[in-house]
């Protein structure tokens, strides 16, 4: 998907899901996570595997919502990662951190984590009849 259809998309419908989530996060576009992580040590880097992919992630410390151009193929991605993230912004990092660090949870057991993908269920309702897949 092109990174201008992204940004229309994200202009268009980010308005009415900040409301609904009453989350006033700013959304940031990179092409991918790397490009994100430019000018960090590389063992940080190497963190993330060459094959790891990531459609958008939550910044606790600057309130920022990221999307990943590279991962985005469709209207759907995007409306369901903006909805994704902007209920992390809504959540407690200590918490969220805290089951992770302490209950040895993983992504698909962790409770925000299954939060977040409930609520990626109503991406419809944000859905602009483009023609982008999905």
């Amino acid at each position: 998907m092109k990174v201008k259809d992204i940004e229309n998309i994200v202009n268009k419908v980010y308005p009415s899901i900040s409301k609904d989530y009453n989350t006033n996060s700013k959304v940031k576009l990179y092409s991918n996570i790397y490009e994100r992580l430019d000018g960090f040590s590389v063992e940080e880097v190497d963190e993330y595997d060459g094959e790891f992919i990531s459609y958008a992630e939550y910044l606790w410390d600057t309130n920022e919502i990221i999307l990943y151009a590279e991962s985005m193929d469709s209207e759907e991605d995007v409306i369901r990662s903006l909805i994704h993230e902007s209920v992390h912004s809504n959540q407690v990092f200590d918490i969220w951190y805290a089951y992770y660090d302490q209950c040895d949870l993983d992504y698909d057991t962790h409770p925000y984590e299954i939060e977040a993908e409930h609520e990626e269920l109503k991406w419809k309702k944000y859905k602009l009849n483009t023609n982008s897949n999905g």
